[in-house]
């Protein structure tokens, strides 16, 4: 079958396969009752003569452009005052909801920082998933506000209800960190936990609650604004370690590791000798620093996300969230 120079439509395809334009673009589409042969056949021709649909059309037609939009936290409008972007786990995340979202024949569009219906509207986008979203999130609303499917990683704690959730077991992750930290000899485990409103954030806390008053532990947990930065657990860390004493801290956040490890080595203890220290989210900073963590998988955490946004936009229906696995990296901090 010989390639059209121009580009070709599906009225090209039509006319190879020697069928009407509405039959074509039912097979396509995924519409009509186009038995499985015919729909092959169509494919077939289409990919040989380099058919791809018209986006500005579609849009026109069915109000959908195909483009999917990719939120990632923020903590400011601005973006040089933001390194959340630039965290391993989201660079991860991102990467792989991209590659899953090409797979499948949509560009995904990273938004800037959401304010309002505008912004949002003015993108274009089918729908969106929101990563780590605060309690009460106002960028999921304004997906809800203009009716646009929206998924999210990890739960916003004001809508636990919602079932369109990608999340790592939390409560699990946090018990298996603390078993090890326990089996390895620590008996005075700390937290260094985020601030803020994470989903994430308060199921790991509240693990941490309940498995120490399950192990007759004391609760030592010292709040964190992620905000402070890569260093922002130095100090929080240090003050654990001289009022507190433990010998053993668990840091919730990615950027917070840094800062206990620099606040151990300020007060000349020795890891893993005097001090274990555990993070519950894998990073290269981690691996490089040889920390035991937790890997959440974010990987594929991205490719769930975008698989459940594209079944909310065929029209599928869910009860529950999605867990993904995720694994303990033991290593030379405990």
């Amino acid at each position: 079958m010989p390639r059209v120079t121009r580009r070709p439509t599906i009225r090209d395809v039509a006319g190879a396969v020697g069928m009407s334009v509405t039959t074509v673009s039912h097979a396509l589409n995924g519409k009509g009752r186009v038995d499985a042969a015919t729909r092959e056949r169509i494919a077939g021709a289409a990919e040989q003569l380099g058919y791809r649909a018209d986006r500005t059309a579609r849009r026109l037609r069915t109000g959908r452009s195909g483009t999917l939009g990719l939120v990632l936290p923020s903590f400011g409008l601005g973006t040089d005052d933001d390194e959340l972007g630039a965290l391993d786990y989201y660079l991860h995340l991102a990467g792989a909801a991209t590659r899953a979202a090409f797979a499948s024949g949509h560009p995904v569009l990273l938004t800037p920082p959401l304010s309002t219906v505008e912004d949002l509207r003015d993108l274009g986008v089918d729908g969106g998933v929101v990563c780590d979203p605060l309690s009460d999130d106002r960028r999921v609303e304004l997906f809800e506000t203009l009716e646009l499917p929206v998924v999210t990683i990890e739960r916003d704690p004001a809508r636990p209800e919602r079932p369109w959730v990608v999340r790592a077991d939390n409560e699990g992750n946090t018990r298996a960190v603390l078993d090890h930290l326990a089996q390895a000899g620590s008996e005075r485990i700390a937290l260094l936990a985020a601030s803020g409103g994470w989903g994430w954030a308060e199921e790991t806390t509240a693990a941490y609650e309940a498995w120490s008053a399950e192990h007759g532990r004391e609760p030592l947990v010292e709040l964190v604004d992620p905000r402070t930065g890569e260093r922002g657990g130095h100090e929080p860390a240090k003050r654990l370690l001289t009022r507190e004493r433990p010998d053993a801290i668990l840091s919730q956040a990615e950027r917070f590791t840094n800062g206990v490890l620099c606040a151990a080595l300020d007060l000349g203890l020795r890891i893993p000798q005097d001090l274990r220290v555990a993070a519950a989210l894998d990073s290269h900073q981690a691996r490089d620093a040889d920390v035991t963590a937790i890997d959440l998988r974010p990987d594929a955490q991205g490719e769930a996300a975008i698989a459940l946004l594209l079944e909310r936009l065929a029209g599928a229906e869910r009860d529950a969230p999605l867990i993904t696995a995720s694994e303990l990296m033991v290593r030379g901090s405990t």
